[in-house]
């Protein structure tokens, strides 16, 4: 009988963007959020001054970030029990996310002053504009028009004027930018933050859910020179409020008031456009919390982890919940028809101790041959496999799982893709290229007699015995994962340890390996 993967084993059937990469080093990398971000400073198209006690002063736009640090922050929040919320929460807080945050919310509010401060100025100096009016001498000069020395004049104050918006545009006084960007709180019926907090309130999304439940409830930050809880803290507010925003998507985004501002240019941007970034760094810390959930061996955390992915990149608040899963797949259907819910079918696998005979391959009939032809040709390599290979042991050293997969949905998603791109000019080619489907497998190990009945007594080592499973953070203390365990406070290990330590249960909680499997052919229905 045909088998079906989904995100993971007994969870939601959404396809997962991630990746795998190397460990400890491509943990730090995936934290690693762009140290002199221009992103950062793209606020607005002005540079922005401080409004306070020095007006001359530059609010510095770049931010120094600690990815070990932030790698070790999170780390230590994670905890085999930990939900997809308290993980997306951990992600919030870290020490960088919080750094990135911050300097959004001091440049938005420095821009925010400075607009109201030119507003009040501008309003001053209509009542003299008005006099001036009264008084236009355009009439009397008109013999100044023939009069070289008042042309050469009037050419040097022009050319002041320009020479003093140049300066004033080199020095940061410029008003022409930023008076034209609107602002939530300045501008009437300007949507921003406070109306996505409004809304999640009205929805019971806010405060976070659950989060006086979590391991977030406790921590603290500072902020002008004063030590505060995570809802006190304005950079740590923000990203939680983004958080929230983003598993509410849906909601929000078919709002009504949000639909009728945007075509009309009410929306903030100092809050709308930092959402996108926000999404983009949450993504790769969610990738690089995989990698550490594999590190560490725990299932149950990656398979939380991956439920936050899916949460936050498609906008739900639970990847498990009957009706979501039943829009999401409506959704599919409407989209690209019957066939068009993503799934992977496993059809042939194998496992064993591989002995392979090395076989040439010729590039051009490789090249030539259909996907039927390839699929044959992978099924008989299962089979040529099986019969090289002994049966798998605890012992072994070293194994292979082979799988064939199938997308059925291949078909009707390169339709749709080659259709919209008809639609909008875009050749197939270009559009096509930057196609990336992903899922991650996760694979878990029992051993079992010659009867096919679980050995509960076996303590999960493979390969070489001096390592059991049920002392796993030992085998991270001194293999090659050092680095990795120097991170973990006492805390963390002892709670991963307890993981472990039952022999009869670690054949459900240990993971032996995960890895994603990656389609950048969007007609590949094979592989």
């Amino acid at each position: 009988m045909d088998e079906e993967i989904a995100a993971k084993a007994g969870g939601s059937p959404l396809p997962l963007l991630v990746g795998l990469g190397l460990l400890v080093a491509l943990i730090v990398l995936a934290l690693r959020f762009v140290q002199t971000s221009p992103k950062v400073s793209r606020v607005t198209e002005t540079n922005t001054k401080s409004g306070s006690a020095d007006k001359n002063k530059t609010i510095d736009n770049k931010v120094v970030l600690d990815p070990k640090a932030d790698a070790t922050y999170l780390v230590n929040c994670l905890r085999p029990t930990s939900t997809p919320l308290e993980i997306l929460y951990a992600i919030a807080t870290t020490p960088d996310t919080v750094l990135v945050t911050s300097k959004h919310v001091a440049m938005a509010a420095d821009l925010r002053e400075r607009k109201l401060a030119h507003l009040a100025e501008k309003e001053k100096e209509e009542p003299h504009k008005k006099m001036d009016d009264l008084f236009d001498d355009d009439g009397w000069a008109e013999d100044d028009e023939n009069d070289p020395a008042a042309a050469a004049a009037k050419k040097a104050k022009e050319e002041k004027e320009k020479e003093a918006k140049r300066l004033a545009k080199a020095t940061g006084k410029d008003v022409t930018d930023f008076a034209k960007v609107k602002l939530e709180g300045v501008d009437d019926g300007v949507l921003g933050q406070n109306w996505v907090m409004a809304n999640l309130t009205k929805m019971g999304a806010w405060p976070p859910p659950h989060m006086n439940d979590t391991v977030i409830r406790d921590k603290k930050f500072s902020v002008d020179g004063k030590i505060v809880g995570p809802l006190e803290h304005p950079g740590v507010q923000r990203a939680l409020v983004m958080t929230m925003g983003r598993l509410n998507a849906r909601k929000l985004n078919t709002d009504p008031q949000l639909m009728a501002a945007g075509p009309k240019g009410l929306i903030d941007p100092t809050y709308f456009q930092a959402t996108m970034e926000y999404r983009n760094r949450v993504g790769q810390v969610l990738e690089g919390t995989l990698r550490m959930a594999c590190t560490l061996r725990s299932y149950r955390l990656a398979c939380s982890i991956l439920d936050a992915i899916v949460m936050f990149k498609i906008g739900v608040m639970d990847a498990n919940d009957g009706d979501q899963l039943t829009w999401f797949s409506d959704l599919m259907t409407k989209q690209y028809g019957p066939s068009g819910t993503p799934k992977l079918v496993i059809e042939d696998k194998f496992l064993g101790v591989p002995t392979p005979e090395p076989e040439k391959k010729d590039p051009a009939a490789e090249a030539n041959k259909t996907d039927a032809e390839k699929k044959e040709e992978a099924k008989n390599k299962i089979a040529q496999q099986i019969m090289q290979t002994k049966q798998v042991t605890t012992t072994d050293d070293k194994m292979a799982l082979e799988m064939q997969i199938t997308r059925n949905h291949a078909e009707s998603f390169t339709k749709e893709k080659l259709a919209m791109c008809q639609k909008q000019g875009i050749p197939p080619q270009i559009a096509l290229k930057s196609y990336r489907e992903a899922w991650f497998i996760l694979v878990r190990a029992k051993k079992v007699d010659d009867e096919g009945k679980t050995v509960p007594t076996w303590d999960g080592a493979l390969g070489d015995a001096k390592f059991p499973a049920s002392d796993h953070m030992g085998t991270l203390k001194v293999t090659g994962a050092t680095n990795f365990y120097s991170m973990l406070d006492s805390d963390t290990i002892s709670a991963f340890t307890k993981e472990f330590a039952d022999s009869s249960t670690n054949y459900d909680t240990r993971m032996v390996i995960g890895w994603a499997v990656v389609f950048s052919k969007v007609g590949q229905k094979a592989g």
